[in-house]
């Protein structure tokens, strides 16, 4: 395993300056300040850049490197130039750079050949802005050893101006880890993390959708929709904030959440919140069938939670409204278009955590037999049309006169009343 070593600030600023000075050539670089800029390009000694700390892939790995480790919750932001940090960001980014996709083979595999394919992005002070994965593999590589990694005891840099600023920073990061034909994708979560950190550090909705390549203003909004509703489940629901790898796997529950609940308010936006986080809850168990019980909390949430109140005894009747003088005179609000129903007595029930799998099995009965009755409908709706097609064709059948006689009209084609017979 490599070792960590940080080389003071003010010694790698000195030596990148003088790198500078004779570089190996200068590079057009296409993603700063919105304009074509030539970079040089240096070679600096492997043990020399040290790693980002603001790295929007390892975001919710460093969040969970904390817990386990109980440490600080600004160990990572406030680590950059401590060398234990760097340590445990290395062995976060060492472990990132074996994974891959179907159509992305695994940085350390492309480097296990023994040969930098792309300049390492930093800034003067020797902070890699875009590579980090890169510089964490080669180190690995070049601490085996073999004679086939020696090469990587010195690395070949872009240095960007020593005055660009921290949103510059940010924007460059964004828009080079955006890349999707060459980038491995960040996790739901993270992309949803970034966007709400940049929206922070002032950047507009258009710049964001520009630098991470979305398709329109409502593609961002139900991103962020969607980690706020994982925020609420996580904090509120689970009491385990910021243990975002408990939803990595969730993206399509949340993504639906922030489509199905967007105009929801009051009782119902909480009852339909609660339902779907019992839906998360349950959906080992569920299996696919989770995925298809969106509608507990959709469209249909006010039937299931009627037939689960049902079978839980629990009353949705609403209290009788009053003024609060005590003078038995009636609170009537024209605004409010209450049917009669509280959730709340349901809301409480699903609020005690010691009831939740009963309910949760309650739950399962009710979405399952829902489920079975709209199978149902959906098959008798089209015989019901066939039927009433047959209908309409017998009677356009030609009978004998005096059989005809003692038929009644069909109300399907004729407006005389069925009592009626022809004459």
């Amino acid at each position: 395993m490599y070792k960590i070593k940080v080389t003071p600030k003010h010694e790698r600023e000195t030596q990148i300056e003088l790198a500078c000075k004779t570089p190996i050539e200068l590079s057009a670089f296409h993603e700063y300040q919105n304009a074509t800029q030539p970079l040089p390009v240096i070679r600096l000694p492997i043990e020399l850049p040290i790693y980002r700390m603001a790295n929007g892939r390892t975001r919710t790995e460093q969040l969970k490197y904390i817990r386990q480790h109980k440490l600080p919750a600004d160990f990572f932001r406030t680590g950059q130039e401590n060398q234990e940090t760097q340590q445990a960001q290395h062995d976060l980014l060492d472990r990132f750079s074996k994974e891959g996709t179907a159509s992305i083979i695994p940085i350390a595999t492309v480097l296990a050949e023994g040969r930098q394919t792309d300049e390492l992005l930093i800034t003067s002070a020797g902070v890699v802005v875009n590579g980090n994965r890169r510089l964490a593999a080669m180190r690995e590589l070049y601490a085996t050893g073999e004679p086939a990694y020696q090469g990587f005891s010195h690395v070949r840099c872009r240095v960007l101006p020593a005055g660009v600023t921290d949103k510059e920073i940010k924007e460059i990061e964004v828009r080079l880890q955006m890349q999707p034909e060459t980038k491995l994708p960040y996790t739901w979560v993270n992309e949803a993390l970034t966007i709400k950190d940049l929206m922070a550090n002032g950047f507009t909705k258009e710049e964001i959708m520009r630098d991470m390549r979305m398709q329109s203003a409502q593609e961002l909004d139900m991103a962020l929709q969607a980690l706020t509703h994982a925020e609420i489940y996580l904090k509120e629901w689970r009491k385990e904030p910021e243990e975002y790898d408990a939803v990595e796997s969730a993206k399509q529950l949340f993504g639906d959440m922030a489509r199905l609940l967007k105009n929801k308010s009051g009782e119902e936006l909480e009852l339909s919140r609660r339902l779907a986080f019992l839906v998360q809850d349950s959906s080992k168990r569920m299996g696919d069938r989770a995925y298809a019980f969106n509608f507990s909390f959709g469209k249909k949430s006010g039937e299931v939670a009627e037939a689960l109140a049902a079978r839980l005894d629990i009353d949705l009747t609403a209290p009788a409204a009053t003024d609060g003088n005590g003078d038995g005179a009636l609170d009537i609000d024209l605004e409010d278009e209450s049917d009669g129903t509280s959730y709340k007595p349901l809301i409480d029930a699903l609020d005690d955590s010691t009831r939740r799998d009963e309910i949760a099995d309650e739950l399962i009965e009710v979405c399952e037999a829902s489920a079975r009755q709209s199978k149902i409908k959906s098959v008798a709706k089209p015989r019901s049309k066939q039927s009433a097609t047959q209908i309409q064709s017998c009677s356009k059948l030609t009978l004998p006169l005096p059989i005809r006689r003692l038929i009644p009209r069909s109300p399907l084609n004729s407006t005389a009343s069925s009592r009626e017979l022809p004459s």
